[in-house]
């Protein structure tokens, strides 16, 4: 059983200080109509869709940042979004339609030797 906000288990002596403490704890809230992102026939995660009446779309990415764009707009930005995502991830980039999923990323970058032209 959960205990308030604010109350220790020093504070209680038994079971029958914890009645009328607890609250529920889980709230079924929606129904939400949004949509999921695919690009090249790949779920773009973290990133949500909902339609808007005019053409225009309410993009939403960790259920934390939103914004309103129109069709075109989107259609420009997402792949961009779908890559910087997939790099925050550690891939090189979305997948494409011709690969088979999400390439990883070398943990570090390449060394290349620098060559200088000597005088």
């Amino acid at each position: 059983m959960g205990l308030s906000k604010g109350v220790a288990m020093a504070d209680v002596d038994n079971d029958d200080d914890l009645v009328g403490l607890s609250e529920p704890r889980v709230d079924y809230v929606g129904p939400f109509e949004s949509h999921d992102v695919v690009i090249n026939g790949r779920h773009v995660p973290f990133l949500r869709a909902s339609p808007l009446d005019g053409g225009r779309i309410d993009l939403t990415l960790d259920r934390r940042l939103g914004l309103e764009l129109t069709v075109e707009e989107a259609e420009r930005v997402l792949p961009f979004l779908a890559d910087a995502i997939a790099v925050g991830l550690g891939y090189t980039c979305h997948p494409s339609a011709e690969t088979d999923g999400p390439i990883l990323r070398h943990p570090f970058p390449r060394v290349t030797p620098l060559f200088f032209a000597e005088d």
